[in-house]
């Protein structure tokens, strides 16, 4: 058995945009960011808000900081609180980005352009840590020292969107957030996915609303899934472990917990994401 810690911290899980408020508290209402850390390697999944609290915790830790951050897609959501990221102001530190690009701009520019003067009064060049970036080509995979491997995949989504998965010494986690199911679930989606020790994935609406309900459309197309299609997908796979992530803005503590406790019927391996869960592979 590994003696390298591979751990999950959940520090945003809330989809769209930020919801603070009395009726958040419980789940949190940043959006998203995930940081995996195995050993003293340090993973970052998404620069949502909850990347801001990462953020003050990591400056507050001390020492040189330097890290791995994967932006499944350049939505506002998934990128807003990288302007707000402490480490990547201080000198000395140093973060390499990797994303897709799209198609007129390079994966830089996107996450350059949120930071123009109009929108910020600190552009990207002005931050003082040396930030890198790396384009990713769909489906590649990257051995990124010390035994861990990354590995993406294309999702259902907008504008195109990846998941990830890493693997380190037969222990496995894999984040699939902005991704829309399909009537039957793909034989490569079933390989990228297999066995893995835990699956953060993506259940924005219910069956329910997917199809649409009392007077509202149907929310097909719009690239979000559901906690019964990631239940599926977990017992399609041999996956273990699944987190429902991605809450919808409109979602309440008190629902999201009726949701969880009805999901955990069905499949009782499963929780859902809060900010400040840490789960231990």
């Amino acid at each position: 058995m590994s003696t390298v810690n591979f751990e999950v911290t959940f520090w945003g899980v809330r989809g769209s945009l930020p919801v603070p408020g009395v009726d958040t508290i419980k789940y949190g209402g940043n959006t998203p960011c995930v940081q995996i850390q195995i050993g003293d390697r340090l993973f970052i999944m998404d620069a949502g808000t909850g990347i801001y609290n990462l953020g003050q915790h990591l400056v507050k830790q001390g020492g040189h900081i330097c890290g791995d951050i994967f932006i499944t897609h350049t939505h506002w959501d998934h990128i807003q609180g990288f302007p707000f990221f402490a480490p990547a102001f201080i000198p000395g530190n140093s973060f390499t980005l990797y994303g897709l690009r799209s198609v007129n701009l390079s994966f830089r520019d996107l996450i350059k352009g949120q930071m123009m003067y109009d929108y910020f009064p600190v552009s990207l060049d002005e931050m003082g840590s040396n930030i890198y970036f790396h384009e990713l080509t769909i489906g590649e995979s990257i051995q990124m020292g010390d035994g861990i491997v990354l590995s993406s995949f294309l999702n259902h989504h907008p504008g195109g969107c990846l998941a990830y998965r890493l693997d380190h010494d037969g222990r496995s986690c894999c984040y699939m957030t902005d991704s829309e199911h399909t009537n039957k679930i793909e034989l490569d989606l079933l390989n990228f996915i297999a066995g893995a020790d835990l699956l953060i994935y993506d259940t924005h609406f219910t069956d329910k609303e997917y199809a649409g309900y009392e007077g509202f459309p149907s929310v097909a197309g719009q690239g979000h899934s559901t906690w019964q299609e990631g239940i599926k997908l977990v017992k399609a796979c041999g996956a273990k472990k699944l987190v429902l992530f991605h809450h919808a803005t409109f979602r309440s503590d008190n629902e999201i917990e009726a949701i969880e406790c009805e999901a955990q019927e069905q499949y009782p391996n499963l929780v859902a994401a809060r900010e400040g869960m840490l789960i231990c592979l």
